[in-house]
């Protein structure tokens, strides 16, 4: 009789027992024991039939036999055949997709897939396909679809090439801003496999306006097109003409949303000034021409003192600033001696000029004294100095030791006279000391005794 071998995904047809009447008769063969498959017909098994293995479902017997005889010694003929688990064919293709490297799938064997660069998984959908039973793969579908980047929105600007409704993976996009506004980032990007834009998507920043132009200047933003916040120009003039005004404006904004330039442009203009001249007076540094900008100091000649300040600068109308100061003789106060006085003084006069003298002489009852000692001349000249203040003025005292009541009549004189308090402290701390010294003469006196 025919026998039919069961292939992958076949049944096994039941081969027909061919029963031989010669010897043997009466002979059965065992029911064999076959892991995950058995012998069909199930029957008894006699001398001469045939049966042929039929497998459960997921396993292949082992071998090209399948069909077994039973022989009159009551054994099979060939062995008995057995099952082995069976194996799915290589993983059908995913598109935009690969599996992880193997090389033989037994029943139960998953495969992960994994999307291609550029490539993400669908949501929802499992990248995992199983070998099934019947030595077939679980229904893979659709896995992977182009990564999307978002849309690359760009205020007060727009892409060169027109706007598209979706962009992938690789794409690239270039940008321009609009009028009064500068690009601040990349001007290309590109859509990247995870899904964002490298480098990042710029964004337009407002402009400046062009800087004004000067007649007979120029100013350091001729070649530039944009003049972003912050942006600084620098103006400067012709030969032989002076720049009126700031000399440098930069772009900025009061409101913080519209920007302009932070002053008007300034002047090139001819603008020189009269020579300072000051009497009596010195000018540094020396020169010959005084253009706009231009400063000098003055000071005055020995014997005079600057009236106004020492510095002034050319103005743009050609005029100085402050006001050229002048240089005044210096004047000495008139000098005040106690228990003195001026021998001769023209009435009503209380200043002198530098180099001026003036004597003094002593009331009745005085004498000049200089440290201590009293000196005999009948007159004290004094000289007023360049820095107003006179050579050292004399001292009008008593002959012989003034005792303590003359002291305070002299301490009471100065207060009459209004002399500064400072003085007077000085006075008091010379009248101590004087009494000291007066002391120890007379203590030294009695020990010489």
């Amino acid at each position: 009789m025919p026998v039919f071998l069961r292939r992958p995904g076949q049944l096994l047809a039941v081969v027909v027992l061919v029963m031989q009447p010669v010897g043997g008769l009466g002979v059965q063969c065992p029911v064999p024991d076959i892991t995950h498959g058995q012998l069909k017909p199930a029957q008894n098994f006699t001398y001469g039939s045939t049966a042929t293995l039929e497998c459960d479902d997921g396993y292949v017997p082992v071998g090209a036999i399948t069909t077994v005889r039973c022989l009159g010694s009551g054994r099979w003929h060939p062995r008995v055949p057995a099952c082995t688990l069976g194996r799915c064919p290589y993983p059908p293709a995913v598109e935009h997709a690969d599996q992880s490297s193997q090389h033989e799938f037994p029943v139960g064997t998953t495969v992960t897939y994994f999307c291609r660069l550029g490539y993400t998984l669908l949501p929802e959908v499992s990248p995992i396909t199983t070998c099934l039973k019947n030595f077939t793969w679980s229904v893979i579908p659709k896995l992977c679809q182009k990564v999307q980047c978002p849309s690359p929105a760009l205020r007060h600007g727009t892409e060169v090439r027109p706007r598209k409704a979706e962009y992938t993976f690789g794409h690239q996009v270039e940008f321009r801003c609009d009028p009064g506004y500068v690009l601040r980032g990349s001007q290309r990007i590109q859509c990247w496999s995870d899904g964002t834009w490298r480098p990042p998507v710029p964004y337009c920043d407002k402009v400046c306006g062009p800087p004004p132009k000067i007649t007979n200047g120029q100013h350091s933003g001729s070649r530039t097109e944009q003049f972003p916040y912050g942006f600084e120009v620098k103006y400067s003039c012709g030969e032989g003409l002076s720049l009126i005004g700031d000399d440098s404006i930069y772009c900025t904004s009061d409101d913080g949303v519209n920007l302009a330039w932070s002053g008007p442009a300034p002047e090139c203009r001819v603008v020189r000034c009269p020579k300072p001249t000051v009497e009596r007076g010195r000018m540094t540094p020396q020169r010959f021409t005084f253009p706009y900008g231009a400063a000098v100091r003055f000071s005055c000649d020995e014997g005079f003192m600057l009236q106004g300040d020492a510095e002034s600068r050319c103005l743009a109308d050609s005029t100085w600033h402050p006001p050229l100061p002048t240089c005044q003789p210096v004047l000495c106060p008139q000098p005040q001696v106690v228990n003195g006085r001026l021998k001769s003084t023209l009435e009503g006069k209380t200043w002198y000029q530098t180099n001026a003298t003036v004597t003094f002489e002593c009331l009745h009852g005085y004498h000049f004294s200089d440290d201590g000692d009293v000196s005999l001349e009948d007159s004290w000249t004094a000289t007023c100095l360049p820095d107003g203040t006179w050579t050292p003025l004399p001292k009008c005292r008593k002959e012989g030791d003034a005792d303590v009541c003359e002291e305070v009549h002299y301490i009471k004189t100065v207060f009459e006279c209004g002399v500064p308090m400072a003085e007077v402290k000085t006075l008091l701390e010379i009248e101590k000391l004087f009494l000291e010294i007066k002391k120890l003469k007379v203590e030294l006196e009695n020990l010489n005794k």
